[in-house]
């Protein structure tokens, strides 16, 4: 391409950048502190109007939940993060989760939820950054996404627990 005076202008150096995008969801949970950011893909479903689970007695449980044919565990994840005894779940609403690691084989779970979850594309080199504070158990990092403080979930422990829900009720 020739410019105003006869040169040349040339993209090297110049690199075609692309930005990566990832669909995500917010889930508020029982609490207004705690919000989960969860890519898009590890979430099956949404139930807006969950039947009552079966009761169960870990803190981080809140039981046994009815799901296409099966049970699966309902995770209270305060429960997870403090080890406090879960709040009782009032929303009825549960995300459920496709297990990927360590409870691949028992293949979902679900998170107890308090609202429908808030859909965000996200790219990281404008709409996320880690927070420099220790992440609760449970969470693997602690990050801010738009303004807002949220936690991204261990999902090996989430699994682990998972697996160690289905043991203990076997």
């Amino acid at each position: 391409m020739r410019a105003a005076g006869g040169g040349i202008l040339s993209d090297a150096g110049e690199r075609n950048q692309k930005t990566i995008e990832v669909d995500s969801l917010l889930l508020s949970l029982a609490t207004d502190r705690l919000q989960l950011l969860l890519p898009l893909a590890a979430v099956a479903e949404i139930l807006e109007e969950a039947p009552q689970p079966a009761p169960a007695d870990q803190p981080w449980l809140h039981g046994w939940l009815p799901w296409r044919g099966c049970e699966i565990p309902l995770l209270a994840y305060e429960g997870i993060a403090d080890g406090a005894s879960a709040a009782p779940w009032a929303s009825h609403r549960v995300a459920i989760i496709k297990a990927v690691g360590p409870a691949a084989s028992q293949g979902f779970y679900g998170l107890a939820i308090r609202e429908l979850p808030r859909p965000l594309r996200l790219s990281a080199d404008s709409d996320l950054r880690a927070l420099d504070v220790a992440a609760p158990r449970g969470a693997a990092l602690v990050v801010e996404v738009r303004g807002e403080p949220a936690l991204i979930p261990d999902f090996d422990l989430l699994e682990q627990l998972v697996v160690s829900a289905g043991l203990s009720r076997n």
